[in-house]
């Protein structure tokens, strides 16, 4: 399982990186693990997308990202596109995982939905 959220979070947090024109942290320095650790790269990539975010100057449509897997016949994304993407990627693999725990015989105890949990009451 930690290989699994290693990959979510270790993508959210390269994501911000390409889109923000920072370096690109290796992969093979990212942790293995605890938690705790794999959390960081998360938090990593919220600050970096809490600067663009914040930041009334980023260009949201005009230019395009270049990232080191890209094929040259797809095109570049726009940097907001890109931000599209790494936050449904994220939430694909949540729901992923969620299905194959309950799956495998741990109930959450909730009717699986927002609106039916005590979360923000």
């Amino acid at each position: 399982m930690q290989e699994f959220v290693r990959h979510i979070w270790g993508a959210e947090l390269i994501w911000s990186q390409i889109i923000a024109s920072l370096p690109l942290t290796d992969y093979d320095v990212w942790p293995n693990g605890p938690l705790d650790a794999l959390f960081d790269l998360h938090l990593s990539a919220v600050r970096n997308f809490q600067m663009l975010l914040s930041n009334p100057d980023t260009s949201w449509d005009e230019q395009s990202v270049d990232y080191p897997w890209r094929r040259p016949e797809q095109p570049k994304p726009t940097p907001r596109k890109a931000l599209a993407h790494v936050l449904l990627h994220g939430q694909r693999h949540w729901a992923q995982l969620s299905t194959l725990v309950r799956a495998a015989g741990f109930p959450s105890g909730v009717l699986g939905d927002l609106l039916f949990s005590a979360a923000l009451d």
